[in-house]
């Protein structure tokens, strides 16, 4: 009887253990639960925090950038009462023209279970210069700035650093690099002792330099965002030559084989060229050390005269696109074409379509938002990605003084900056702008000074002055992790 009770007290004992410890594991299983609940609260609220703290500071950016003295970054502590608290850091790059806000939301810190969430905006500035201007050099030198509406020309006249007038002869292209440089080049057909040469002019002192080119003079220029150069094409041997130090032209001693390059644009570690003799073919060098390549452009809608090119790419992209435009081979519809490394070419889609708009394209261009391109009888294309083109409905233009209500003219040039674009027809004298990103156009007819109509030989848009950044407005990028 002693023997049966010890057994049923063990085997309670053993019952009770096993209830323990289930009741134990029952518990820790609860409040891992509950904990990790907490710890993800805490980790959500840790980022709206650092998102919190991240655009306080972006609202104040201005007052903040005022109070900046020569440190290149900038730690705040902002405190959230019963919330937690987040530490900041500002990187300021590009004179303040590009700003990248860290910021680390904090909850219960120094605590067993601190949480911790970072997130980063990288802010964007565009530059603040004087008003919107248009240059225009006609075929004597005389180059022009127009208001931003394309009217009021006045003559610029260019001094050199001892004070005498510089103008060149038989000007070709112009070219900006979107901060204080514009740069004129002349063909080989100029008079005196002013053929031939490069005009280098500074837009904030109204300074200009010449530079001889040897004899040879070039017969288009541009510049490359993405390396930072000058590119102009030599008139008498087609080699392409960069602009060194701002000072002297040197050549990449790769000439063209059997292509005359009449326009070109480089990114991407490449330079393209095209030329209205060479139907559905292009050229293409890589890295400035190779050999240049020649290559049919086969496929349906995409083979033709190609008469315009550019290079554009986004803030926030990685690699940019080449876009060609023309028309195609046996007609005159038109067609876009684009690649990314400059040998590999895809077609272009139109969106939409209007009926009576199906004439060549004569140009393209990047303003840093948007790709343009124009053509005869008021044609207007945009693109925001190279990919996907919109036309825009001719009938819809506003006409002003001096264009026909029912005539548009053939655009050969255009030029844009921002939400700012103008074109131009060297055959016609009409003029061409939008305000507002192409959302609305405006068709003039040819333009005087004094009495005599001005004929331009090319044009382009700038934005003279110096450069502060517009902290109004920034374009910001976000991403979780900040790597800091």
């Amino acid at each position: 009887m002693n023997n049966q009770r010890g057994s049923i007290l063990i085997f309670l004992l053993f019952i009770l253990i096993v209830l323990s410890i289930l009741s134990i594991g029952v518990y820790g299983l609860s409040y891992s639960a509950s904990r990790q609940a907490e710890f993800s609260r805490d980790n959500s609220q840790a980022y709206y925090l650092a998102k919190a703290g991240a655009e306080l500071i972006i609202k104040n950016i201005e007052e903040i950038i005022e109070g900046i003295e020569s440190s290149d970054e900038e730690d705040f502590e902002i405190e959230f009462p019963n919330e937690g608290k987040v530490i900041i850091t500002l990187e300021y790059k590009d004179n303040n023209k590009e700003i990248i806000v860290y910021s680390t939301g904090i909850v219960d810190e120094n605590k067993l279970y601190e949480s911790r969430s970072s997130i980063q905006a990288k802010l964007k500035f565009d530059s603040i210069y004087g008003e919107v201007s248009i240059l225009g050099v006609d075929e004597s030198g005389i180059i022009y700035m127009f208001n931003e509406n394309f009217e009021n020309p006045k003559k610029i006249h260019i001094k050199d650093s001892e004070g005498n007038k510089i103008r060149i002869s038989d000007p070709r292209s112009f070219a900006w690099d979107k901060d204080d440089t514009l740069v004129l080049v002349s063909g080989e057909s100029g008079k005196g002792k002013n053929k031939d040469e490069t005009l280098i002019y500074k837009l904030s002192t109204n300074e200009g330099m010449l530079i001889k080119t040897g004899g040879n003079g070039f017969r288009y220029v541009t510049y490359s965002e993405d390396v930072n150069k000058f590119y102009a094409i030599r008139d008498n041997n087609d080699k392409i030559n960069y602009l060194d130090d701002y000072i002297e032209w040197k050549d990449i001693h790769k000439p063209t084989v059997g292509f005359k390059i009449e326009k070109l644009a480089q990114g991407n570690n490449a330079i393209v060229g095209i030329s209205k003799g060479k139907d559905s073919e292009i050229t293409y060098l890589i890295d400035d050390n190779g050999k240049w390549r020649n290559k049919i452009i086969n496929g349906d809608g995409i083979e033709g005269v190609y008469s315009g090119i550019t290079y554009g790419k986004k803030e926030d992209e990685n690699r940019g696109r080449f876009i060609i435009v023309g028309n195609e081979k046996h007609n005159i519809y038109p067609i876009f074409i684009f690649s990314e490394n400059g040998y590999d070419w895809q077609k272009g889609i139109q969106k939409n379509t209007m009926s009576g708009i199906n004439y060549e394209l004569n140009d393209v261009t990047w303003t840093g938002k948007i790709f343009v391109a124009i053509g005869n009888s008021g044609t207007i294309y945009t693109s925001t990605n190279g990919k996907d083109w919109y036309v825009f409905d001719r009938q819809d233009i506003i006409k002003d003084e001096g264009s026909s209500s029912t005539h548009w003219f053939n655009y050969s040039k255009v030029s844009g900056y921002g939400d700012y674009i103008v074109a131009y027809s060297n055959t016609q004298g009409g003029r061409l702008v939008s305000t507002d990103g192409g959302a609305t156009w405006i068709e003039k007819g040819p333009i005087k000074y004094g009495n005599n109509e001005i004929k331009l030989i090319d044009l382009i848009v700038i934005n003279k002055g110096q450069g502060e950044p517009d902290f109004s407005n920034p374009t910001i990028h976000w991403s979780k992790k900040s790597g800091r």
